[in-house]
């Protein structure tokens, strides 16, 4: 029969082999967290009006993503087109924007303008017609 003294120091003992295996399993998992390839975000814009969204990737006349392409979006809404709404955004390095909260049921469509250093071009959209739009514009 063992001592009262070695049984409390082997419970303690095997008491500590769980706690110190729990703690190498909980880094384990943090450390592969952190070494998990994230979705990388979209820039997002939410105008906050309705549930229609736009999605856009800007290129070059070589088909080549362009960085820090401004996209502008203004347009009224509300009784007598009362409010008024001006957005901006700005493509990320992979040339991908997105407006979401876009009207449902807009007056007239709504013009997305495009612009890259002396490059625009206009992009018009209905989210009547095509509430969750993509669109892939290449300035040449």
């Amino acid at each position: 029969m063992q001592e009262p003294a070695s049984r409390f120091f082997a419970y303690h003992h095997r008491r500590a082999r769980l706690l110190l295996g729990f703690g190498a399993a909980l880094c384990l998992l943090a450390v592969s967290h952190l070494f998990a390839q994230e979705k990388p975000k979209i820039p997002t814009v939410d105008a906050g009006v309705g549930s229609c969204s736009a999605d856009f990737v800007v290129r070059d006349g070589n088909h080549k993503p362009l960085y820090s392409a401004k996209i502008d979006l203004n347009f009224r809404y509300g009784l007598f087109n009362l409010h008024k709404v001006s957005l901006e955004a700005f493509t990320d390095s992979s040339g991908r924007a997105r407006f979401a909260g876009l009207p449902n049921a807009p007056k007239s469509p709504l013009a997305f303008s495009v612009r890259y250093g002396d490059r625009q071009k206009t992009i018009t959209d209905d989210p009547l017609n095509n509430c969750k739009a993509s669109y892939d514009v290449v300035l040449p």
